[in-house]
């Protein structure tokens, strides 16, 4: 669950699914920005049924989709195929990933896009992120805290949760003391 690194004042804890989360949401929002998601075909296209008032958002939304790597086709009557699903997120279900975008959309006010991109980078974030538990390796750990530092603000999530502390030496001697 944690990281453990050695810094110059002391001991630094990484929170590894937090930290896995900023650089992802960090990613996302770069990709949206510059509408270059990568996305990855799927070999049998899901099909989403919407009521009208779902399908209105997701229309107002569909762009920011497509600029993360969703490739979604209107089948007409509130119908959608989804044909192609940003890389990265193998194993989720697409159905219920823009559902949750849809409701999220609707939820805050679809009006401010600005808002949308950020809610769904965040959604895909925290649905790609590694799980607590997940065990990594040491090439892995590295890769993640070194894309974590990369991120303009490593210390937060993007909803404001620490994701690294430090224990000062004089503290860890404290508790040695003894």
């Amino acid at each position: 669950r944690f990281i453990l690194t050695s810094v110059k004042s002391g001991l630094m804890l990484i929170d590894q699914h937090r930290a896995h989360v900023r650089v992802l949401f960090d990613r996302y929002m770069s990709q949206i920005r510059q509408k270059q998601g990568v996305s990855q075909g799927v070999l049998f296209p899901e099909i989403i049924q919407l009521p009208a008032s779902e399908a209105a958002v997701l229309d107002s939304i569909l762009e920011d989709l497509s600029a993360v790597g969703f490739d979604l086709s209107p089948l007409g009557g509130g119908s959608y195929a989804i044909n192609g699903i940003p890389s990265g997120i193998e194993g989720l279900n697409p159905v219920e990933l823009v559902r949750n975008m849809i409701h999220t959309a609707m939820e805050k006010g679809n009006d401010v896009k600005e808002e949308v991109q950020t809610i769904l980078a965040s959604t895909l974030a925290h649905a790609a992120a590694i799980v607590y538990g997940q065990v990594l390796s040491n090439e892995e750990m590295s890769n993640l805290v070194d894309n974590l530092f990369a991120c303009p603000s490593p210390n937060y999530t993007p909803d404001g949760k620490t994701v690294l502390a430090t224990i000062k030496e004089d503290d860890i001697e404290k508790l040695f003391s003894k």
